[in-house]
């Protein structure tokens, strides 16, 4: 059988079906579009690669094609289930993971201590975490610890330094980050992965300028096909806010994030946390209706904490009958931990959108310190943080309101924060009359 560039043995005679999924593989890791068209010519070489309709389920999942995902992921399965004599171990493990998930990482830790080179498992694991749908102590730092025998085995691989970037980042370990994002690019200029972390990094140690150089660059040679493309344009409209530029910022905005122009599967969180910051900032006007339209249309469908929490954001915003369906949807839930913080955050954008501030300041202030457990990153959850700020400065405590900020100051320099912080003091020291 042939073997990948990690020695994995892959369940196919066919050298062409094997060097088409390889190529796969790295276009999926790359977080490029291509690996669904390098995954179909794989099956159509050897519609029996079981691995190959994971993949392509695991590359239409990642572009938002979930009804077409879901075929391919039980194609996999039953694969798996009809010819287990042609699947090794790793594959039928492999599948197993990723289509039937385990409740915590235990199962993903042994199957990457067998197998260092399994980074489709890897990569998928740091997904859920990155998402909270799996139970994993001090949450997403564990892909680090998962990722370690990978590390070992491979300290120079740029899919995986590719993968870590970010987590690093999200753990606090910037120069760490920065290098492996640094490293990863230099081997595979195009990795999108690698390009994400490299773009936190540089948000969180307060270098807007060169997120702005750098995405420029990126967005002016690199193929747009990815599934980051979206949140990557959010990135570089979060950087015209930060330099208190609503005009560029909009204008970004229609040109590639809003829905009307954006398909990807991250294009209502990015499309909600760019006019919910300009709202916050005390613009009016803004394009809420296909944002809202949006939520309304994805509601049924299987979704994370993060998705919920900014289609509540839309919701709010442009149709509050929205909210009723999506807070009872949660108030049912029994098994995910982070329940009564969605529940919260949930009832404090309602509260604001009311113009209830105190209310919103009851219920953001409350689960602000676990804000982790909505998912996603740093940049992510500020959004909640925001909030709050607003409220607090809307009901009268703009000291309050300064202080949490100045606290988010000490971790990230943000020349937004810092306007924010100036207003809010001089706010706080006028006294009422």
């Amino acid at each position: 059988m042939p073997t990948d560039r990690y020695g994995q043995r892959v369940s196919t005679a066919d050298p062409q079906a094997a060097a088409a999924y390889f190529d796969a593989v790295d276009a999926y890791l790359a977080l490029d579009d291509t690996a669904v068209d390098g995954f179909a010519q794989a099956i159509t070489l050897d519609p029996g690669l079981a691995v190959a309709h994971l993949g392509l389920g695991l590359s239409l999942a990642s572009a938002g094609r979930d009804a077409e995902a879901r075929e391919a992921f039980t194609a996999a399965v039953r694969l798996r289930r009809e010819r287990p004599d042609r699947l090794g171990p790793r594959e039928a493990r492999q599948i197993d993971l990723v289509t039937a998930p385990p409740a915590n990482l235990a199962a993903y830790a042994e199957h990457l201590e067998a197998h260092p080179g399994d980074l489709l498992v890897l990569g998928f694991a740091a997904g859920l975490l990155s998402g909270r749908r799996i139970a994993a102590g001090t949450g997403r730092d564990g892909v680090l610890a998962l990722a370690a025998p990978s590390a070992a085995a491979f300290p120079d691989d740029w899919a995986l330094a590719g993968i870590c970037a970010l987590e690093l980042e999200e753990a606090w370990q910037f120069a760490a980050a920065e290098a492996a994002a640094e490293r990863s690019l230099l081997d595979r200029p195009d990795n999108r992965a690698a390009c994400h972390g490299y773009v936190h990094v540089l948000h969180e140690t307060g270098r807007i300028a060169a997120v702005e150089s750098f995405l420029d660059g990126w967005f002016g040679t690199r193929h747009p096909r990815s599934p980051l493309q979206t949140h990557l344009r959010w990135h570089h409209a979060l950087v015209a806010l930060e330099n208190d530029d609503a005009e560029l910022g909009l204008r970004r905005y229609h040109a590639a994030i809003d829905p009307s122009v954006s398909t990807r599967r991250t294009t209502l969180v990015d499309a909600a946390a760019v006019l919910w910051r300009l709202r916050i900032d005390g613009h009016t006007g803004l394009p809420w209706g296909p944002v809202a339209e949006l939520a309304r249309d994805q509601l049924a469908a299987a979704r994370g904490a993060l998705f919920d929490v900014h289609a509540a954001l839309a919701l709010a915003a442009a149709d509050r009958d929205g909210l009723v369906p999506l807070r009872a949807a949660w108030a049912a839930e029994t098994a995910r931990p982070n329940r009564d913080v969605v529940l919260a955050v949930l009832d404090g954008v309602a509260a604001h959108a009311d113009g209830r501030y105190d209310v919103a300041v009851r219920h953001l202030g409350g689960v602000v310190a676990a804000v982790a457990l909505v998912g996603g990153s740093r940049l992510q959850q500020d959004i909640v943080v925001d909030t709050l700020c607003d409220a607090l400065a809307r009901s009268g405590d703009a000291a309050r309101a300064a202080d949490i900020l100045a606290d988010r100051k000490h971790r990230r320099r943000s020349r937004r924060d810092a306007r924010w912080i100036a207003d809010l003091r001089r706010d706080s020291a006028v006294v009422p009359q």
